[in-house]
């Protein structure tokens, strides 16, 4: 796409108050009003958390602010389809993770968007570990001790789901292990959470973000993480496949998407805004207390990314036997 002289001297003016930290005379440029960032999970969840640190930040050097909604439901398509259908003009994005733009496609037999041809990709961001946790009633210390007691109990212990990410990593899980546990599905994590600890059901594979603070208070117990290595967040919690759960590997995933037609100039100030703000001390301390580890990515990156991660998507559920809905 061809760039006239306005939208060049806005690009190289978005660099230039983003590296000195403080913002320029734009004149109409973008942004002249408020951009709302979309969230398609409620808030106290993970994606939440980081729509809110995120957009504090880069309120911080945009002439204008960035507001979060959050649009729960239906396993992201709700924010996603509410997005896909506004204007391409840079106010209305999505902070999209893997359940809308590489699971969803395979869950359910039709959806109110397409994930690839209905969106501009603008920023990869982060890549999400998940933790498996009980309360601190559970019989079970270890992943060892769970998996017994699903063998000896089939479909007896209970697990909760929020999203897709929650919904797979259990499945696989089960699927590799061989045990069976009967799913309890939520609108999101934290209400799934809040039976966790309530005992009302056994457990939950979740975002380390929204259960660290409960592990470290001991209302928790985590049992395991689902990536390969262990995380330098909870480095005294084993994976899952040091409990002999052989090739167990699973983390979830955001990125920063706009409606398709997005002015590419416009998707440069944003891809440019957003991974600054997760650069500094600031940022440092925010990652490493959620758990969160930056992924950052161009828009090209984002795309290729989400088309490995479809394919990737689609294979685990196929495999783990999840049904369309």
């Amino acid at each position: 796409m061809k760039i006239d002289n306005s939208r060049r001297h806005m690009l190289m003016g978005a660099a230039a108050f983003v590296a000195a930290g403080s913002v320029p005379a734009m004149g109409q440029g973008y942004p002249s009003r408020v951009i709302k960032l979309v969230c398609p999970f409620p808030a106290g969840s993970a994606t939440d958390t980081q729509a809110r640190f995120l957009a504090e930040q880069i309120g911080k050097v945009l002439p204008q602010k960035i507001i979060v909604e959050n649009r729960p439901g239906a396993s992201g398509n709700l924010a996603a389809s509410s997005v896909a259908r506004s204007d391409p003009d840079g106010y209305t994005l999505l902070l999209a993770t893997n359940s809308s733009h590489a699971a969803n496609q395979h869950l359910f037999k039709s959806l109110p968007f397409d994930p690839v041809k209905d969106f501009a990709p603008i920023a990869r961001l982060t890549r999400n570990p998940l933790v498996l946790v009980v309360s601190e009633a559970s019989p079970a210390k270890t992943v060892e001790d769970l998996l017994a007691l699903a063998k000896a109990q089939p479909e007896k212990l209970s697990y909760g789901t929020g999203n897709t990410g929650s919904l797979a990593a259990a499945q696989l899980l089960m699927t590799l292990a061989q045990v069976k546990m009967t799913r309890v599905p939520y609108q999101g994590t934290p209400q799934a959470i809040t039976d966790v600890l309530g005992g009302r059901i056994d457990v939950i594979i979740t975002d380390v973000a929204v259960v660290r603070e409960f592990v470290q208070t001991g209302k928790l117990r985590a049992l395991g993480v689902t990536t390969a290595q262990r995380l330098v967040t909870m480095p005294g919690v084993p994976t899952i496949a040091e409990a002999g759960i052989a090739g167990y590997d699973f983390a979830a995933w955001s990125g920063l998407y706009g409606p398709a037609g997005l002015d590419a100039s416009t998707v440069q100030i944003l891809n440019r805004v957003f991974l600054d703000a997760m650069k500094g001390p600031e940022a440092d301390r925010f990652f490493g207390l959620v758990g969160l580890e930056r992924n950052p990515g161009n828009p090209a990156e984002l795309a290729a990314y989400q088309a490995q991660q479809s394919e990737l998507w689609g294979r685990i559920i196929v495999q783990t036997g999840i049904e369309k809905v």
